[in-house]
């Protein structure tokens, strides 16, 4: 077995500053490598660099349209795309790759998050639910479908009912989670339950290692 590339222990390491250097020091000599080509793509991406992310991705689309990991480069794209919140070209390459793998759970969530974000929440539901007809247990939309339905103002007691079913199923695999935990809170806030939801946003709120500003707008609503 060949020695480990310096770049590709930096990336383990999640130092992407100092991997993207030694990507493009190896591209200087092998400009159509695609394997350094996408990991440049993803040290852009882990950098903040969305843009250059995309025209790292759409130069190894054109020069290696064969490149066995064709399907991540897209998903790639795709969410860089969501993160310059230029959703409609993230919606268009989402369903051209969905013609190709119909069902793909990944680009289906990718799909319902992006209606999510343009405010078509009923259509990111149903696809939601489409998800877990696929897979029962996807956490990601089990936590989305009880949110999503939560948020709405126009729920009716049987979709809350529902939405809690959902969410209790999510956190009794990830009993920690802080956005399922505040998903709770949001569902006993709509139910009415005032001391119970401002324990699962307290909760949430201890459990959260990133930011919490989401957690602490709910919270803050109840006070």
């Amino acid at each position: 077995m060949g020695k480990k590339k310096k770049y590709l222990i930096e990336l383990e390491k999640k130092n992407y500053p100092l991997a993207l250097t030694l990507i493009d020091n190896e591209l200087r000599e092998d400009p159509s490598n695609p394997e350094l080509l996408y990991n440049l793509a993803i040290c852009c991406a882990r950098t903040g660099n969305y843009k250059k992310c995309i025209t790292v991705l759409n130069d190894l689309i054109i020069k290696s349209i064969k490149y066995i990991d064709i399907d991540n480069v897209y998903r790639l794209m795709i969410f860089s795309n969501i993160q310059l919140k230029e959703f409609d070209k993230a919606l268009e390459t989402t369903d051209e790759r969905l013609k190709i793998n119909l069902g793909d759970i990944r680009l289906l969530s990718f799909r319902a998050h992006i209606l999510e974000k343009t405010s078509k929440l009923h259509d990111a539901i149903q696809i939601h639910k489409n998800i877990l007809k696929l897979n029962p247990d996807y956490l990601n939309s089990l936590n989305s479908v009880a949110y999503l339905t939560a948020i709405q103002p126009n729920s009716s007691k049987e979709e809350l009912i529902e939405a809690m079913e959902c969410i209790k199923l999510a956190l009794n695999n990830d009993p920690n989670n802080p956005a399922y935990l505040d998903t709770l809170g949001v569902i006993l806030k709509r139910q009415g339950n005032r001391d119970q939801a401002l324990r699962a946003f307290n909760k949430a709120l201890s459990k959260a290692h990133t930011s919490t500003s989401e957690i602490i707008d709910h919270l803050q609503d109840l006070l």
